[in-house]
């Protein structure tokens, strides 16, 4: 027994580092407190700023210190305490508004200001290394992007979406070129932006799990809408969170590679959207629709019903969460090529198709809807 406290007491003397979370309480940011729990040897301490206080969702062993810290990351002087002492940032915090009117106002002031304030503080605090959790709608607009790479795909002459993609853009923009900037002790913050795809998995309340809503209030039946034959890239929540991991090692033995936007897709197989939730479905006894709508029969009249809410905005705000674009996104064919990542942040996925779908299943099963 003494033999075992005296390893662990050697083990944790050798671990010298801290790493902030931001949005830690959240979807993807449970998923990589879990993998810095289980994959890391070096961290003293992992902090997390949210909103609400961490709350541990996933299961693993609790080997390393934890601190919850509760505020925003629009509040400088919270972020400023929250980065003291602090290695590495992972910047996963964001608000994501869609539908007929979303808040573009609210999301320029998380996405880009908040960010603005979390690299202030990185230099402020002697922060080196900064890992931005971007989205692949960076660079997704009205084209199909197929097996898309950082050299070949840019950003949209307009993007899908209105709001989200676009702070996100400027958000990936400033982190960016804040690689280099030289910090108080002298130093210098080396950043990376992770561009993500759409994610499934343990904690999902935004994808399937929309998916899964929309059957239940529809009779147990999810409606297709478009051919179903495109395909569609969506990733595990652990890959993606993985990746953050690979992101922050590489980092830290070749800064050299600051300044630089990957794309990090797992091995999930191609599909379309509703055929990629068919199993989730049946999990819950529900079904996909025999039928499938034309896409024409969906999209133009939302489109035409958006341009009659535009005219009435001045004097009546109204949000209805499907839109037009939210449409069109899922009858695109949309994937993206991680050879970039693999190579130069020796990033692979953690966590194969059969064993993702495993974990998933488990969650979506029994979700509260």
């Amino acid at each position: 027994m003494e033999y075992e406290i005296i390893l662990i007491t050697i083990a944790m003397t050798l671990r010298s580092e801290r790493i902030l979370v931001t949005g830690g309480a959240g979807f993807l940011g449970q998923h990589i407190v879990k993998l810095l729990q289980e994959k890391t040897d070096y961290l003293k301490e992992i902090r997390v700023l949210d909103l609400k206080p961490f709350k541990k969702e996933l299961e693993y062993e609790e080997r390393i210190p934890l601190t919850s810290m509760v505020g925003s990351v629009t509040d400088y002087r919270v972020v400023e305490e929250a980065c003291q002492k602090v290695t590495s940032v992972f910047h996963v915090a964001g608000l994501i508004s869609f539908g007929t009117a979303p808040d573009i106002d609210a999301m320029f002031e998380i996405n880009v200001m908040g960010t603005k304030r979390i690299i202030d503080a990185c230099v402020e605090c002697g922060v080196q290394r900064l890992v931005l959790c971007s989205s692949v709608d960076v660079v997704i607009g009205f084209d199909d992007i197929k097996n898309g790479s950082e050299q070949r795909t840019e950003k949209p002459d307009k993007f899908l979406f209105p709001g989200y993609p676009e702070t996100k853009y400027m958000q990936e923009c400033i982190v960016l070129q804040a690689n280099g900037k030289q910090t108080v002790d002298s130093d210098t913050l080396a950043t990376i932006s992770l561009r993500a795809n759409v994610m499934y998995g343990e904690g999902d309340q935004y994808y399937v799990a929309n998916g899964l809503r929309s059957a239940q209030g529809n009779k147990g039946t999810l409606v297709q809408v478009g051919k179903g034959d495109n395909l569609f890239q969506q990733s595990y929540a652990g890959n993606t969170a993985w990746a953050f991991i690979c992101a922050d090692k590489a980092l830290k033995s070749n800064k050299n590679l600051g300044g630089q936007a990957f794309f990090v897709p797992d091995d999930t197989p191609l599909s379309n959207s509703f055929t990629f939730m068919k199993p989730f479905l049946e999990s819950r006894g529900f079904v996909l629709s025999s039928y499938k709508i034309p896409f024409s029969l969906v999209y133009w009249p939302l489109v035409f019903f958006e341009f009659v809410l535009k005219l009435l905005s001045p004097l009546v705000r109204i949000n209805l969460q499907t839109a037009s674009c939210s449409v069109k996104y899922v009858n695109m064919n949309l994937f993206f090529n991680g050879d970039k990542a693999q190579k130069l942040l020796e990033y692979s996925p953690l966590f194969s198709p059969s064993e993702a779908m495993k974990l998933s299943l488990n969650f979506y099963k029994h979700m509260k809807l």
